[in-house]
Parts: structure tokens; C-alpha cells; sequence
């Protein structure tokens, strides 16, 4: 008999991009991706970092004090989560996928997922700074006109989200 009680695919997924994200090396900001084929299957996952070959212990690459001076300012050099889960999926199809982000998609990372076909995109936060409200706008512009779908996940209203807010707190052991 199947049991009563089990996960959601969409918390299944969130979890596992916000898991990922525990990966992250980004002592501010550490974001995590899943992307899912039509069928419910993982095709990539990704958390943010740096491109492989670059050493994590040189200070350099996680200089946060200064976006002007490109050479000391880790947004130079940090690979979003959501292009390392495309990255890593590169071999599969990832038309009409969906993609799991923790934290609502920048411009770039927009563009990278109109061009792999992914149709929908379920995210965990946004950022609020005013900087960050006409780069969202401006997300949901190319997001609209491309018809892909994003939803924040909170407002899913998925009876089992509770487990994606019990993770944030075991987050705190990594911190």
C-alpha cells in the first residue's frame, strides 16, 4: 500500500537546489539551482562559485567592498548557480524544463535560461534593494515575452513547504 504521506515534487526540488547551495563557498550570498526535465527527472543542479580551475583560497576572487574596481569585486569572477546548472546539464535537452532557484534569477542568468529553452522557473526569494527592482522588472520583461512562467514558490501554497524553511535553519550549521 502507498503510504500517505510523502514530499511534493516541487518541495523535492526546491530542497535540493537550496542544498546545493550549502556548496556555495560565498561567505554573503550562497544560491542553489535544480533544473527538471518534463518528466520530474534532475537533468543539472549548481550552486554559485567560482569556474573550476580557479583557486578558492585566493582572497581576490571574494573581494566584496568595491563593484567599480572589476579586478576586486567577486561578481567578476562568481558563476551564478543558475548558469552552473545549465553548465552541468549541457548534454541533456532541457527544452520545456523547469528550473528550482533559491533566489530569483538576475538578467544574465535570464537570458542564459530563454536561450536553453527552460519554460519555467519556481524561485525562493527575490532581492528588494531598488537597484535589484529594475533588474527583476526587467526579468519579467524577457520572461514574459518568451512565455516562460515564474512563480515564487511561497505563493505555490504546497502543503509540504514547511521542509524547504526547516533547511534555511539547518543552513546555519555551515555558516
Amino acid at each position: 500500500m502507498k503510504k500517505a504521506n510523502y514530499m511534493s515534487w516541487h518541495t523535492y526540488f526546491m530542497s535540493i537546489a537550496f542544498l546545493s547551495s550549502f556548496r556555495s563557498k560565498d561567505s554573503k550570498t550562497q544560491n542553489g539551482a535544480c533544473i527538471v526535465d518534463k518528466n520530474n527527472r534532475i537533468i543539472g543542479i549548481g550552486y554559485n562559485g567560482l569556474p573550476r580551475g580557479c583557486d578558492d583560497n585566493d582572497p581576490q576572487y571574494w573581494q566584496d567592498s568595491d563593484d567599480s574596481d572589476v579586478l576586486r569585486s567577486k561578481h567578476t569572477y562568481v558563476v551564478h548557480a543558475e548558469k552552473n546548472a545549465i553548465y552541468n546539464c549541457m548534454a541533456h535537452d532541457m527544452e520545456g524544463s523547469t528550473m528550482y532557484v533559491t533566489q530569483f534569477p538576475c538578467n544574465t542568468c535570464a537570458q542564459a535560461i530563454i536561450q536553453v529553452g527552460i519554460k519555467q522557473v519556481i524561485y525562493l526569494r527575490k532581492k528588494q534593494h531598488s537597484h535589484h527592482e529594475s533588474l527583476n522588472e526587467s526579468v519579467n520583461k524577457m520572461f514574459q515575452a518568451t512565455n516562460v512562467i515564474i512563480n515564487n514558490y511561497e505563493e505555490l501554497n504546497i502543503p509540504d513547504s514547511f521542509f524547504v524553511t526547516e533547511l534555511e535553519h539547518l543552513k546555519q550549521l555551515y555558516e
